[in-house]
């Protein structure tokens, strides 16, 4: 059983069965099932824009209390790119301020995998070789047109044709820039990510 992070604003509430985390740097702490289930059937601060503190929710099946949580909510299904190149650069783009993972919502009779891809070639240019089967996915609250709404994106590892130095910012995204990374760089790129993105792209053992 795993764990599960929720993001919104520019923080993030962990959903675990484990308590042992509670010793870890969460300002707030639901310490039981019954605290938890109350959180979760309204939980108002995810989406009041104004709360902006990690949280960890402690439960005894998070991954049902996540089901519930998504059957509750405007749910919004959405496919993203973590792109290596030969060189063994991370492509990322630059998007109303903050340094981004090409990603986009499905769209209709179309499968997640595909329009991952579909998201990548659109918002950057690049032309895709080869991809992971095996998504990542993240969670992300936030209000969609006046709804509370959970974003579920699948995120596949990607491998870049090679030879694709021309990158084309999608400029109707609001995307400013797109670049390739190098390995060793990215802790700069930290503290203009959001949170979500950051934790992405350090689980690759930077």
């Amino acid at each position: 059983m795993g764990d599960y992070k929720i993001y919104y604003n520019d923080s993030r509430i962990v959903l675990t069965s484990d308590c042992a985390q509670m010793n870890k740097n969460f300002a707030k702490v639901f310490t039981n099932e019954k605290e938890t289930n109350e959180f979760f059937s309204n939980p108002v601060a995810l989406f009041d824009g104004i709360t902006n503190v990690n949280i960890l929710a402690i439960h005894n099946q998070p991954e049902q209390l996540l089901t519930r949580l998504m059957k509750s909510l405007k749910l919004v299904v959405a496919g993203g790119g973590i792109v290596w190149n030969e060189n063994n650069e991370l492509l990322m783009i630059y998007r109303r301020g903050k340094w981004d993972l090409a990603k986009g919502k499905i769209e209709l009779n179309e499968s997640i995998k595909d329009g991952a891809v579909r998201e990548v070639e659109e918002e950057t240019g690049v032309k895709i070789e080869s991809i992971n089967p095996e998504p990542m996915h993240t969670y992300h609250a936030y209000k969609l047109k006046g709804k509370n709404s959970l974003k579920e994106t699948s995120w596949y590892e990607m491998k870049a044709k090679p030879g694709q130095n021309k990158l084309v910012p999608q400029t109707e995204e609001d995307i400013d820039e797109v670049r390739w990374v190098k390995r060793t760089d990215l802790k700069k790129y930290e503290r203009g990510c959001y949170p979500l993105i950051w934790d992405l792209i350090a689980g690759f053992q930077l």
